[in-house]
């Protein structure tokens, strides 16, 4: 189970790290990448980028989703990955808009591209793949698991971006230095690689190719047949799309731009996330208790009420202390919600199609609401002047997230290979 845990935590550590080292960087890439634009429009600019990945990444939840429920889970484990590591070093290699101009822009968003093609498959094929070999009485611990390696990615990316910001002086960061988060992106897939080619297919996957079930035709099954699923994701993953980028990328920026210097504002940004690594530990196993419909339904409602006041408090926070502990809050809820989601969405789907659908769903949530969150939040502060505006974001995420979870209630898991592993040994006197 520490192979399975770690082969699935590899790869979702590989593809937060290249998603969130660009939003640690977004106010930086907006000089380097767009010159000639005014300070506000450049940094929309630079945000309209990052979500440019987001788009993509439903096709690329087809794509290998499809592959992950025809030919199994550790075939597109593997390429993911590739693909992400990939991408990512490449933007680490790119001329700035000093160099080549126009061409810089324009292929820093074919990079983004293939970064979210691979993003698209990445997150469910994993937390499937984690899932399928775990009873349900744990799958909360263990998909929350899984999910400490999307969240630690988040803290070494803010600390290698804040270490950088530290020790080199603002033209080294800028010339050279920006470069170095990217490039290390390439030892983290080669060892991510390592450890998922030598993978096990998992216990599901290979019960229905025993069963001959295996569906030629995911992804028509899936719209055909299971299309409500692909919405209940969708829903599910709302909130965990919206509250995690605002609260642990889009937190930086806003920071900055209350005055704060990117080290003091990384720094903010760094220690909510290690916060957030312990309270993703911690709601796993409480929804193993409690149940995931409980607390997806409290940790919503709980943001509704409280996103507004911590960003009342941020907003017109004058020390770092203050900033730290408001930056902190507004990650509580959301890390908590991303620790039961996980497991939620592989209980709820059958096994034939549970990659396509979970894939699908997450990335529609993702593209529409997910990679928008940093450029929206960023678009409501210069709409309305008022620099609290993002918590209508998140509020409008834990609505929705609130109407999936009461949907989820209503829904018996699913019985999966382990499940029915456990029962056997449980009516086994010889425990076989």
């Amino acid at each position: 189970m520490r192979r399975v845990t770690l082969a699935a935590a590899i790869g979702n550590t590989v593809e937060t790290y290249d998603y969130a080292v660009y939003g640690f960087l977004t106010v930086m890439l907006s000089k380097l990448f767009f010159p000639a634009s005014q300070p506000g429009i450049a940094l929309l600019s630079a945000f309209a980028v990052f979500g440019v990945a987001f788009v993509i990444r439903p096709l690329g939840s087809l794509m290998f989703g499809s592959i992950a429920d025809r030919a199994g889970r550790k075939p597109a484990l593997v390429a993911t990955l590739v693909l992400m590591a990939g991408a990512t070093v490449a933007i680490g290699l790119l001329p700035t808009a000093s160099s080549i101009g126009v061409w810089a822009p324009i292929l820093l968003v074919a990079c983004r591209l293939l970064q979210g093609l691979a993003a698209g498959g990445e997150y469910g094929t994993a937390m499937t793949y984690a899932a399928e070999f775990t009873p349900q009485r744990r799958r909360g611990a263990m998909t929350s698991r899984v999910q400490i390696g999307s969240v630690v990615s988040l803290l070494l990316a803010a600390g290698i971006v804040l270490l950088l910001s530290a020790t080199l002086s603002p033209a080294a960061m800028a010339s050279w230095g920006w470069r170095i988060p990217f490039l290390l992106a390439l030892p983290l897939g080669l060892v991510g690689l390592y450890i998922r080619a030598r993978l096990d297919e998992s216990p599901e996957f290979r019960a229905l190719e025993q069963q001959a079930e295996v569906t030629s035709s995911p992804a028509k099954e899936s719209f055909t047949k299971h299309w409500r699923l692909i919405v209940l994701i969708f829903g599910v993953a709302a909130f965990q799309q919206i509250g995690y980028y605002v609260a642990f990328t889009y937190a930086q920026s806003y920071i900055i731009q209350l005055g704060f210097t990117q080290a003091q504002a990384t720094l903010a940004t760094v220690i909510s996330i290690a916060v957030a690594v312990v309270l993703v530990a911690i709601g796993g196993p409480l929804s193993d208790r409690w149940g995931r419909w409980p607390m997806l339904l409290g940790l919503s409602a709980g943001t509704l009420v409280l996103a507004y006041p911590i960003f009342i408090g941020l907003s017109s926070a004058t020390s770092l202390g203050t900033v730290i502990l408001m930056t902190v809050s507004l990650g509580v809820l959301p890390a908590l919600y991303t620790s039961v989601a996980p497991a939620t969405y592989v209980e709820v789907l059958p096994a034939r199609v549970r990659a396509t659908v979970f894939a699908v769903g997450f990335a529609l949530a993702a593209a529409l609401l997910g990679g928008p969150a940093l450029y929206i939040s960023q678009t409501l502060v210069q709409i309305t002047g008022d620099s609290r505006a993002p918590a209508l974001l998140l509020m409008f995420g834990a609505l929705v997230s609130m109407a999936a979870a009461l949907f989820v209630r209503r829904m018996r898991p699913r019985v999966l290979a382990p499940d029915i592993a456990v029962a056997t040994n449980e009516r086994s006197p010889e425990g076989v």
